[in-house]
């Protein structure tokens, strides 16, 4: 993985902890889930810049 995709995918991991901790009165597998849930969300993000940028060219 490249640098980028790491840091955008900790951070989606990370907004997942907190949705967690915030959010108590969701189920426990929607609590369990919300970190990886972040984790793919900041994957799909960072692929959706990737490609914006390569269209937009230098």
């Amino acid at each position: 993985m490249k640098r980028n995709n790491l840091r955008y995918t900790m951070m989606g991991f990370i907004l997942g902890v907190l949705v967690t901790i915030l959010f108590q009165e969701l189920s426990f597998g929607t609590r369990a889930a919300a970190p990886f849930y972040g984790a793919g969300i900041g994957l799909l993000l960072d692929n959706l810049m990737v490609r914006w940028r390569s269209k937009k060219g230098p």
